[in-house]
């Protein structure tokens, strides 16, 4: 069975606050704070998160989205905001 990517993102409006991250399950451990972003923010591994929606509720500015809820859907089946957050998040790695 293939793996299936998860559908949660962390938009630009993130604080950094860490809330996100102690809401991952430990074993999942798909959330991870930017490293070199001047805000310290979070961005979530795609390839990781299990779509269990444990941080949304916990993010105090809700900055963390469900793309299945948002339509942000292409007609080539990607996700292209999630992508644009992604590449953000991996050129400050």
């Amino acid at each position: 069975m293939a793996h299936k990517a998860g559908h949660f993102y962390i938009d630009e409006t993130c604080i950094g606050c860490g809330a996100c991250d102690h809401a991952c399950p430990g074993k999942v451990d798909a959330i991870y704070q930017v490293q070199g972003d001047f805000l310290g923010r979070y961005a979530i591994v795609l390839d990781e998160c299990i779509d269990c929606g444990f941080c949304a509720p916990l993010c105090p500015v809700a900055c963390i989205h469900d793309a299945r809820a948002e339509g942000i859907v292409e007609g080539t089946g990607g996700y292209t905001r999630i992508r644009e957050l992604q590449a953000w998040a991996r050129a400050r790695a």
